[in-house]
């Protein structure tokens, strides 16, 4: 077996290995995963049976199985970098939304700190003199 193919075995056993680890921490989530994780078993099979990445090359009508390799390669990550795109347009449409309700909340919350405010101060003036009680409610005195 050439030297090559071990090495790419190796690597992609570790890239396994890391992406199963990664996802037991939850550190990594599954819908990313699986891309990962095919992109692995795909390195092991290229390097396990190098006639594959042959047949693939000629049959779509890449002249080297290298350059089948690298041309397949640069697909994934163009499909990571898609997919990757449309989650941060989606993460900045519920950051937005997300900050428009808190700005709506902040609103609410200094309206009924003015009313409040403005409750207490209403409270204050009606108990602001001793001699004035109207407005307050009656207190029964107990005699004893």
């Amino acid at each position: 077996m050439a030297g090559w193919r071990i090495l790419s075995i190796v690597v992609a056993c570790i890239v396994l290995f890391v992406v199963v680890e990664m996802m037991r921490r939850r550190k990594l989530r599954e819908k990313y995963a699986g891309v990962w994780l095919v992109v692995a078993i795909g390195v092991v099979v290229l390097a396990v049976l190098p006639q594959a990445a042959e047949f693939l090359a000629k049959h779509t009508g890449v002249q080297t199985p290298s350059n089948f390799v690298f041309l397949l390669a640069g697909v994934v990550l163009a499909l990571v970098s898609l997919h990757l795109s449309t989650e941060v347009g989606h993460l900045e449409e519920e950051v937005r939304t997300s900050v428009e309700e808190i700005a709506l909340l902040r609103c609410e919350l200094e309206d009924a700190k003015r009313e409040l405010a403005g409750r207490i101060a209403e409270l204050e003036a009606r108990t602001a003199a001793p001699d004035d009680v109207k407005g307050l409610p009656e207190v029964e005195r107990v005699t004893k």
